[in-house]
């Protein structure tokens, strides 16, 4: 972190940590009910909800993969996008078995979705984010045209935010969950892609 241009990432980790201290001393309750108190749910909105947030399920996020490894050509950017993704499961596993969190009680209330593992941090908040940033990330960097790289990112960013909000909506997930995962995902893929840079250009 030479560059001036860099001291943002001292915003988001400072953030991630005030959010672990808020959770483990429960302290976040308040804001967590108060943005589920005030989410409209309408069954036309939950059934798009219900598709978009499938889009940061491990199922869509492998298959995209496979995908990639077919057809997408730089197969060294692929092994760098797959170390970004393991990496970003690794740590949301151990900060799950670290904070024990319950999931909300309105999962079962509102009967949408079904998780079994523990609530903080959203792995499917830092899956989209760490899988999503990082191909916003790749797409940022090609050489496409710039019209098409403005609603490339455009539409990514998007579909980040709509999966993040779909699993407060269906019931899965407090708002400190998926926030604190997007800030986690979003560091990891700072470090992780100055570390690339400067990997790459040892090698």
């Amino acid at each position: 972190m030479n560059a001036k241009r860099d001291y943002w990432i001292i915003v988001p980790i400072l953030l991630v940590l005030m959010n672990m201290f808020l959770v483990a001393t429960n302290r976040y309750d308040v804001i967590d009910t108060f943005i589920y108190d005030h989410i409209l749910r309408t069954n036309w909105l939950t059934s798009i909800l219900l598709v978009i947030t499938r889009f940061g399920s491990t199922a869509v996020i492998v298959g995209l993969c496979v995908l990639f490894l077919i057809f997408y050509k730089n197969k060294k950017q692929l092994l760098d996008l797959y170390g970004a993704i393991i990496l970003s499961t690794i740590i949301n596993n151990v900060l799950k078995v670290i904070f024990r969190r319950p999931r909300p009680a309105l999962m079962t209330i509102l009967n949408l979705a079904y998780e079994k593992s523990y609530s903080f941090p959203s792995g499917h908040a830092m899956a989209t984010m760490t899988f999503y940033g990082f191909l916003i990330y790749m797409l940022y960097k090609s050489k496409v045209q710039k019209s098409w790289k403005v609603m490339g990112i455009t539409l990514l960013s998007l579909l980040i935010l709509l999966v993040g909000f779909s699993r407060i909506y269906v019931g899965v997930h407090y708002f400190s969950d998926v926030f604190t995962g997007f800030l986690c995902s979003i560091i990891i893929l700072f470090f992780y892609s100055k570390a690339l840079k400067k990997l790459h250009k040892e090698v």
